[in-house]
């Protein structure tokens, strides 16, 4: 079934926020969005604005057919606000022009018919046999033979496209010479405007038309490039993802009695080969970014559309059915009608700049494994049981893109070269199980178990681990167990031979100057306005970054390029673990059972395989509260102009992180007791199963010896505390059964919050608004969180029914902010909160046939 976000109220995507004055007093937050924003402050926060065009001198300028800021200024053009205190008035009517919910997708109908839980249909086929024959060997030859098949159709929202048009395209709306207009004229009218002058007067005291006291008129530019801004039905949001799965696999297990004398005895065997395939296909649609600049005139000269006298290489298919794009046409700018994602002018734009990005990918594994056990050896305590065997696993992956998915063809879309790789492991083992002690003062049972296991791989070589059990009954109610071992994890095929693939990808860049410390008319940094960190400050200098002089003009984030990919330079996973605990069963009662154990556990997992993001590489390079961070290494900018220090290249391949350690303890509780209604038995079964996870950390040490340390438990999706609990009622043929599933509260790390701030001019962008939070601070926590869900079942003999309904309540997911915690629509995804709300569900079964 598809779930889309319009299906949950909740995931609205508002966020409230509140304006707060140099005093730290409420303002009257609605008349200020209204005469900056034009939209009042609980509404939802903003997202990606489209419908419109970023143009010299103005930045981004917004389609409102019809009208007009000042004769000769931009036309069906307008700007929005200016020098972060004014939203244009341009016919002094009191309202801003502009309002930006106007121009949001967030909220907007194609947003909200994407899904939030894409539609998928499964079939699964599985048959099994085995046959034993007579004979003191029982020989049992055995088959499986299993298909899954799933189909996945995901439809999410329209992104942004925003290519550049060149100056000499006769529909760019700064070209003078075409159908537009000189965009340093259109900015001169407006500051020339004179509703637009008293505003300016009234917020700074000055005039900025013409020959005033603060002049900000530019003159005529003649042609110019810009950039349209706009959202197109259908572009790169709709994926489907067909697959199947086969399986085979053929085996024989027996008894030995050929190795039978003395204490040799109980020998027996399993020995199967098995073989795999796995093929799946994904096919997406889009906008062809080679072929939209084409049709734009990117690779013209001249400006003109579908003309290549640049001599650059395009691919073969790009050049036939060329037509003329107008990227400035009325339908990509659906504001009137209540939307913001349009579509192109003609049929034959479409035709032409559409066109499928399509992946096939096979996967093969080939498996022969064997193992025989017995016993060696007869101890006081019992007899010595060992166990030993092989397996070979050879693997082959064949990712195979098309021309579009290889090149990175679509519009922003980032380049895929599949992978291509094979590789064999061969493993051997043994296990050994010794009674050292039974039925003796002290120790009704000590056993201890002992393996070892040496793997091969085809790349990495051999290596060995091992492990030991002991289990040690004092008493019979009471457990004591301890375990100890290590393992090893040679890099899979993905990680090895995927080839690069490379994209853009819009990244936050804290060592340019943000917007809030930009003094709003002369344009320069004001180190007074400056909230950043004191360590991003010194990161940013030690990476060679002045970030008192690195502007964009108060945007912190832009596009980025980005690489991933297979390294075989790759180290193996290795781990070390250990754990203690004990189980204790209730002795000599017979009217309930209690039983109640623990188990502390240690991990260290050393030479992890990660794939870091964008977002993880910038934040824990400029964040880092240590100093220079190891994935410094990983972003290459261009320092040529020491205001423009843009990042112009971000690695984010295969690397192996130094350690990752977890420590906590498991605790379970049962309790079982039965009681009589109507003259019948109830049994009533009580289980708790909880986890109180104590560390869960990675380290990092970089090239100066100095070490990079990080800690996640009472996180976003490390809670301090986990648990389930079951409530049974077993009556007759029916079970009533109520689970409770709890998670404990979190927040995200203390360095990455915004402090609390002024939330339209400052940094926090999400935040409760009052009375809840005068200040504002991003909702990078969540409380703690309770589902319960319920069923009841009737088992017969022949027939099974029952259903049930899960998140009873109702429950919601918290509400965070966006841009802070992985979410949707301000709903937490991957965290291990519900998501679908209330649902009801029902099964059946009919069990045919009988006998044993």
């Amino acid at each position: 079934e598809r779930v889309t976000l319009a299906d949950r109220p909740w995931t609205s995507g508002c966020a409230k926020n509140a304006e707060i004055d140099e005093n730290g007093q409420i303002r009257t937050a609605d008349v200020f969005y209204s005469q900056v924003y034009g939209m009042a402050w609980d509404e939802c926060r903003l997202g990606l604005l489209a419908s419109r065009v970023s143009v010299p001198i103005a930045g981004s300028i917004y389609y409102t057919p019809g009208y007009q800021q000042s004769p000769g200024s931009w036309q069906n053009f307008s700007e929005s606000s200016l020098f972060g205190a004014i939203g244009v008035d341009g016919n002094g009517d009191g309202q801003t022009d502009i309002s930006f919910r106007r121009y949001d997708l967030n909220g907007k109908p194609s947003q909200q018919n994407s899904d939030l839980y894409p539609e998928s249909s499964t079939a699964n086929f599985m048959a099994f046999g085995e046959y034993t024959f007579d004979g003191e060997a029982n020989l049992t030859p055995y088959f499986e033979v299993l298909y899954a098949s799933r189909d996945f159709v995901s439809n999410s929202s329209e992104g942004q496209l925003f290519p550049n048009v060149p100056a000499g395209n006769p529909f760019n709306i700064c070209n003078p010479n075409g159908a537009g207009v000189d965009c340093g004229d259109a900015w001169d009218a407006l500051m020339n405007n004179p509703n637009f002058v008293a505003q300016v007067l009234g917020t700074f005291g000055c005039d900025p038309s013409s020959g005033g006291t603060c002049d900000q008129t530019r003159g005529s530019l003649g042609p110019a490039s810009v950039l349209p801004i706009v959202s197109v039905a259908g572009d790169r949001n709709f994926t489907d993802v067909s697959g199947d799965q086969t399986r085979f696999l053929a085996g024989i297990r027996g008894d030995i009695p050929g190795i039978d004398f003395g204490s040799v005895t109980n020998w027996t065997f399993d020995a199967y080969a098995s073989y795999t395939v796995s093929d799946a296909q994904s096919f997406r649609q889009g906008i062809r970014g080679d072929r939209l600049d084409l049709a734009l005139g990117n690779f013209s000269t001249t400006g003109t559309p579908c003309v290549n006298d640049t001599g650059e290489v395009l691919a073969s298919d790009v050049a036939p059915g060329c037509v003329p794009v107008n990227m400035f046409a009325p339908s990509l700018y659906p504001v009137a009608q209540g939307r913001v994602t349009g579509d192109f002018a003609t049929q034959a734009e479409r035709d032409y700049l559409f066109d499928n990005r399509d992946f096939d990918t096979e996967y093969t594994q080939t498996l022969i494994s064997g193992y025989m056990t017995g016993d060696v050896a007869e101890l006081p305590y019992g007899p010595v049981a060992v166990g030993f065997g092989f397996e070979r696993r050879d693997d082959e992956i064949n990712s195979i893109p098309d021309a579009v998915a290889r090149d990175g063809l679509f519009f922003g879309f980032f380049a895929d070269g599949g992978a291509v790789g094979e590789k064999y492991t061969q493993e051997f083992f043994g296990e050994v199980e010794l009674p050292l002690l039974a039925g003796v003062r002290g120790a009704e049972e000590l056993n201890l178990n002992l393996s070892a296991r040496y793997t091969d791989d085809e790349i990495y070589g051999g290596n060995w681990t091992e492990s030991f059990k002991l289990g040690w009954r004092p008493v019979d109610y009471l457990l004591v167990r301890a375990t100890s071992g290590t393992s090893y994890r040679a890099p899979n095929l993905r990680e090895l031979f995927l080839l690069s693939q490379t994209g853009f990808v819009t990244t936050f860049d804290p060592c340019f100057i943000p917007g809030s410390a930009i003094d709003p008319l002369s344009g320069g940094y004001n180190p007074a306005l400056d909230d950043r960190e004191p360590e991003v400050i010194a990161n940013c200098i030690a990476d060679g970054v002045d970030p008192t002089l690195a502007n964009n003009n108060g945007f912190n984030s832009y596009s980025v390029e980005s690489a991933e990919g297979g390294s075989l330079t790759l180290d193996a996973e290795e781990s070390e673990s250990w754990s203690a605990g004990f189980a204790w069963d209730m002795p000599n009662v017979n009217a309930f059972d209690l039983s109640i154990s623990a188990t502390y556990y240690e991990i260290k997992v050393l030479n992890t395989i990660i794939e870091p993001s964008n977002a993880f590489i910038v934040n824990d390079c400029y964040n880092n509260v240590n100093g220079t961070s190891v994935f410094c290494e990983r972003i290459t900018r261009d320092l040529s102009d020491p205001t423009q220090p843009f990042i112009t290249f971000i690695d984010q391949g295969f690397l192996n992180r130094d350690q990752e350690k977890a420590r906590g303890v498991d605790v379970n509780l049962s309790f079982e007791d039965q009681f009589t209604i109507m003259e019948r038995p109830v049994d009533f079964t009580f289980d708790i199963v909880a986890n109180r996870q104590l560390e869960r950390s990675t380290l990092f040490t970089n090239a100066d010896g100095t070490v990079d340390s990080d800690a996640f438990q009472g996180e976003f999706g490390f809670p301090t505390w986990r648990a389930q609990g079951y409530l049974r009622f077993d009556y007759d043929d029916y079970r009533f059964t109520w689970e409770t599933r709890y998670q404990g509260s979190v927040e995200q790390d203390i360095d990455g919050i915004d402090a609390f701030d002024e939330a339209l001019t400052g940094i926090s962008d999400a935040c409760a608004g009052p009375p809840n939070d005068v200040l504002c601070r991003d909702i990078g926590f969540a409380d703690n969180y309770f589902v319960h869900s319920m069923s009841l079942y009737y088992y017969g003999d022949t027939w099974n029914f029952g259903g049930g309904v899960r998140n009873v309540f109702d429950t919601e997911p918290p509400f965070v902010d966006g841009t802070e915690i992985q979410s949707i629509n301000n709903a937490p995804i991957g965290y291990g909160y519900d998501l679908f709300g209330r649902t009801y569900f029902f099964n059946i079964q009919a069990n045919f046939g009988g006998g044993e």
